[in-house]
């Protein structure tokens, strides 16, 4: 059976759904010790790092139908998002609005369904 760093995943989740956190982090220079991400290590962290990409993929992460589907949606919304042409561009690509809201959604499903099993 798969372990999918839960922790880990609402992390990314919350990076890719929030503007606030995309600017702070993905236009860092990493100055005096700053945070630093990008919009790679973002979704790299959030399938891949979690073993939530793995777990997708054998049917095994423990989570709602609802849920699987909705990283799997997110999933493909990701791959057409226009991340080639550095920070600024990433993050004011209009696609990321459905990044953000589907991450946000999920995150809170997530939230949810964790509280209520617990």
């Amino acid at each position: 059976m798969n372990t999918i760093d839960r922790r880990s995943v609402c992390d990314a989740l919350r990076e890719l759904g929030s503007i606030d956190e995309q600017n702070r982090l993905w236009l860092s220079s990493g100055a005096n010790g700053a945070e630093v991400s990008s919009f790679a290590e973002a979704v790299e962290q959030l399938y891949t790092d979690t073993g939530l990409a793995e777990a997708l993929e054998c049917g095994r992460t423990g989570m709602s139908q609802e849920l699987n589907e909705r990283f799997q949606k997110l999933s493909q919304i990701l791959k057409t998002v226009n991340h080639r042409h550095g920070p600024s561009c990433t993050i004011d690509d209009p696609v990321m609005t459905d990044v953000r809201l589907l991450a946000n959604k999920i995150l809170q499903v997530l939230e949810y369904e964790s509280a209520t099993t617990t």
